[in-house]
């Protein structure tokens, strides 16, 4: 089961809530997932679209919540391409009425019948803004692995329903990218901190604490990389150095010979030749009185100048 799919099982399976909750993540699903048909009777009915089982039977519930129906509602399944299935969820035309009615979303109009129209009310409450973003993410949301990225959309048909939607997290102090994909428009957040809190809001402890285990799982790998591409970076250098010394030492020896070198500096280049792995700090160890790291560079830098000077002197 995708990441998605487990945020989605957590959330259908929450327990119910206040009636004006309800009503809240009602509106997110109908503004989601719903599709409204006109009859040939002039009949509007409206219908929940999902592939996923647990959202359906969540959409039923919270439906059976808001009261007693007029009709029980038809189940269809569609099969689409590879084998996909695809529930709807259809409500009678007086249950899609009382609805729409209950959602501000049909309202009376001057010829005395009823007309279509986004809903005005500002959802005050922030328990309501909750449901919501749940109802909004069950309909259209995805939400990828954060083992391997931070992301979370929801996919609508035109921008109205987008705009509703980015309100609301605003609301929730969450902020959102608007985009176009296809000829739909794409609502998404792409920060690690803020789906944290998207997950805390909608309810979905589990997976929080699921997602928060992964980040943590991520920091200690990229830490630990972070150190072994140091310590590689730092070995090579420590190498790349080491290298140069061994050859400036030997272009000394073949010029003028090591014994001619002050006692000082011949014993440093006789160690740097037995040990030419060794650190800086690591040779100042093998003298006789030992000498600290910054002195042995300081020792290391008159062998590399002496064997610049002889270099220039062809000698």
């Amino acid at each position: 089961m995708s990441f998605s799919s487990q945020v989605k099982a957590e959330l259908a399976a929450l327990p119910g809530q206040k009636r004006c909750c309800v009503g809240a993540e009602l509106g997110g699903l109908i503004f989601g997932a719903s599709v409204m048909t006109l009859s040939g009777t002039r009949q509007v009915r409206l219908s929940f679209r999902t592939e996923n089982a647990a959202v359906l039977r969540r959409a039923l519930k919270l439906f059976n919540a808001t009261g007693p129906a007029y009709a029980r509602p038809r189940l269809l399944l569609q099969t689409r391409t590879a084998g996909r299935r695809q529930y709807l969820l259809q409500l009678s035309n007086e249950d899609t009425h009382r609805l729409l009615r209950e959602q501000g979303m049909l309202r009376p109009d001057e010829q005395g019948g009823e007309r279509f129209s986004a809903p005005r009310r500002v959802m005050r409450r922030i328990c309501c803004r909750r449901a919501y973003l749940r109802g909004s993410f069950l309909a259209c949301g995805y939400m990828a692995d954060p083992r391997r990225r931070y992301h979370a959309e929801w996919v609508f048909q035109d921008t109205s329903r987008a705009a509703r939607l980015r309100r609301v997290l605003s609301q929730c102090g969450l902020t959102s990218r608007l985009s176009s994909r296809r000829g739909q428009t794409v609502v998404s957040i792409r920060d690690g901190d803020q789906i944290a809190e998207l997950l805390k809001t909608m309810g979905a402890s589990l997976n929080v604490l699921s997602m928060e285990n992964s980040r943590a799982e991520k920091s200690l790998r990229e830490s630990a990389n972070r150190a072994v591409n140091c310590d590689h970076a730092n070995l090579g250098r420590q190498l790349s150095a080491s290298a140069s010394q061994v050859l400036a030492i030997e272009a000394i020896s073949r010029h003028m010979g090591l014994s001619a070198l002050p006692r000082r500096l011949e014993a440093l280049a006789r160690i740097r030749l037995a040990q030419p792995d060794a650190s800086l700090g690591e040779l100042g160890g093998m003298l006789d009185p030992p000498l600290s790291k910054s002195g042995i560079q300081h020792r290391m830098q008159e062998l590399m100048k002496l064997s610049e000077t002889l270099g220039d002197n062809g000698t």
